[in-house]
């Protein structure tokens, strides 16, 4: 619009849906808008509803113009414009000028797209594809989307980028092999004025579109800023981003500034793997775990939750190294462990190395993604992949939702296996001993074989069902294997496991809380409106104290209240399961948000 040419030929309309609309209504609203250019943005987890769209609008409107543009069809032409199709075009890297000269083009009516750099398209049958086009040094000549007004204050979530560029080249990832190293930034009193806008419009969730936020000093300013506008109006109220990945004091002190505002945050950590073999193969490097841990334990002084990202598979990873790379995660403290699926992204170094790497991929279950999953590596079988991803579901249940949190710490003194055993263990009683119709280990099972993991949300709603609609039931298999372990006869062990009950964390403000079905022998627990008033039968010992870490200010030789009345939202029955499944792993990846107190009751 800031180009004349561009401004007095077109006008503009915005189409954006959920990608759980059903491809026949995007199909009817997009042909009801009777554009003469469509254009789409294409990633991996909507191009297979682009792919239906676009052909229905081809179908439907042979001599309309299309442009593709997005990291799924960038320099992969080939695969996405048909022999015949000339009026179809893909955009190669940045878009915005690429668009810009694109559509002044088409406006003089024969258009010489040969001219265009950055753009692929047919000719003759022939795939033609024009110069690479410089990246955009100066992002400042992109108006803001915000203050520019083009965006209408009436989105409860918004995106927004201060930087743009990435300097690594993690073998997963395509972001640092596109920008070359250099990261390009947006004037700052542009970022302000931004921030300001969001708070200002009803903005509730913020995404920072940055790879690394925190890797620049002004970024912590810019947190101070967003923090004193969040003060000032009440929003926005969940801020989410991409940690930078070296510099954890400088993201934790962004986090710390975001908590004192009241802000919902998280600091991730992001590791992928801990198996060097694999670090190597990916061209990626890690914190020091010995800094890690130092980083945890300062966390959890300062009640801030943290969640350690990990990919499974990656190449040169193995099962074991997978088990133990949690194992020691877990014995540093490490809060929450998600571990995502390893998508096999175009472009990226492994996408140019996959026969290399023997890896093999299935499509996602949801027809509107287009993604290929990794479930096989050089060194890991699909038998394997299957045992890791059960694995990681009994982790989710188990040690996210701190459901053995202080039993498993003083085992692993112990044993320093202990961790990767118990979740090993749990993920086989699941698979072998419970009975079919347990509708946790069904979802589960039909998560893995569905590859249904896919979805992030499906995390969230393991947590749902251990949290909050099926809570009794997992007490029930959690007791049940439990008491079968060599542990169970050691009282320390099990009286941190009825504490463990006890502390384990509510989803949900009006989950009913919890009526054991299990007789405590250790402690004495009566259940009240904001959680329970317990009192233990014999006075505790320092190496219970030491392994609770539930209550530093409490003394359990007489009765403490267990308030878990925290910063929960409530369950909304009327709402869909997507919603509160997004709700729930935001939650749990901010745990420390929703443990519970322990204090003595006020006189």
């Amino acid at each position: 619009m800031t180009r004349p040419a561009v401004a007095g030929a077109y006008e503009f309309s915005v189409y954006s849906t959920s990608i759980k609309t059903p491809w026949e209504a995007v199909v009817h609203e997009v042909l009801r808008l009777e554009a003469d250019v469509y254009a789409f943005s294409c990633y991996v987890w909507n191009m297979g509803l682009v792919n239906e769209v676009r052909r229905a609008v081809r179908a439907a409107r042979p001599g309309v113009h299309i442009i593709l543009g997005g990291p799924q069809v960038m320099r992969q032409a080939a695969r996405y414009l048909e022999p015949g199709d000339e009026r179809t075009v893909v955009c190669n890297g940045e878009g915005e000028q690429a668009f810009a000269d694109y559509l002044t083009a088409l406006a003089q009516g024969q258009p010489s797209l040969a001219d265009i750099a950055g753009l692929s398209f047919r000719r003759n049958a022939e795939l033609v594809t024009t110069a690479d086009r410089p990246r955009l040094a100066d992002l400042n000549l992109i108006p803001s989307p915000y203050l520019s007004g083009i965006i209408e204050p009436e989105y409860s979530v918004a995106i927004m980028e201060t930087n743009r560029g990435c300097p690594y080249h993690c073998g997963f990832c395509f972001w640092g092999a596109a920008t070359n190293d250099r990261v390009y930034r947006f004037d700052e009193d542009r970022i302000r004025a931004e921030l300001t806008w969001l708070s200002d419009n009803d903005v509730m969730f913020l995404y920072i579109a940055d790879a690394n936020w925190g890797m620049l000093s002004r970024d912590i300013d810019f947190t101070k800023h967003l923090a004193a506008e969040a003060r000032r109006t009440g929003l926005p109220s969940v801020v989410y981003f991409s940690a930078a990945k070296n510099k954890p004091h400088a993201v934790t002190a962004i986090t710390e500034v975001l908590q004192d505002a009241g802000l919902i945050a998280t600091q991730p950590v992001s590791l992928q793997t801990l198996e060097p073999a694999s670090l190597r193969t990916i061209a990626r490097s890690n914190i020091k775990l010995a800094a890690f841990t130092e980083l945890q334990d300062d966390l959890a002084a300062r009640g801030i939750s943290s969640f350690i990202e990990l990919i499974w598979p990656l190449p040169g990873e193995t099962l074991t190294s997978f088990k133990a790379g949690i194992n020691d995660l877990c014995i540093r403290h490490a809060q929450t462990i998600i571990a995502y699926s390893h998508l096999l992204l175009h472009n990226t170094p492994i996408y140019q190395r996959r026969a290399e790497l023997g890896l093999a991929t299935r499509r996602a279950a949801a027809d509107v993604a287009e993604a290929e999953i990794v479930v096989a590596t050089a060194d890991v079988s699909v038998d394997e992949f299957v045992e890791g991803m059960w694995f990681f579901y009994a982790l989710h249940a188990l040690h996210n939702t701190r459901s053995l949190a202080g039993t498993l710490r003083y085992l692993a003194e112990r044993d320093g296996d202990a961790y990767a055993r118990t979740f090993s263990d749990f993920a086989d009683f699941w698979r072998k001993e419970c009975a079919d119709d347990d509708p946790i280990v069904d979802f589960t099972r039909r998560s893995i074989d569905e590859a249904r993991y896919y979805d992030i949300g499906n995390y969230g709603e393991l947590i749902h069902h251990v949290l909050h609609e099926h809570r009794a039931l997992f007490d029930r298999t959690l007791q049940q294997f439990s008491c079968r372990q060599e542990w169970w006869t050691d009282e320390t062990a099990r009286t941190l496991f009825e504490l463990d009950l006890l502390n384990r964390p509510y989803i949900y403000s009006n989950t009913p809380r919890d009526f054991f079905g299990y007789p405590f022998t250790t402690v004495d627990a009566l259940t009240t409106a904001r959680g329970y008033v317990v009192r233990l039968r014999q006075p505790p010992g320092p190496e219970l104290l030491r392994h609770l870490r539930i209550a530093d200010d409490a003394d359990l030789g007489s009765e403490i209240l267990v308030d878990h009345r925290r910063r929960q939202f409530a369950h909304m029955a009327d709402q869909p399961m997507e919603h509160n499944a997004n709700y729930c792993h935001g939650m749990i990846e901010k745990v420390e948000n929703i443990l519970p107190t322990w204090r003595r009751p006020a006189a």
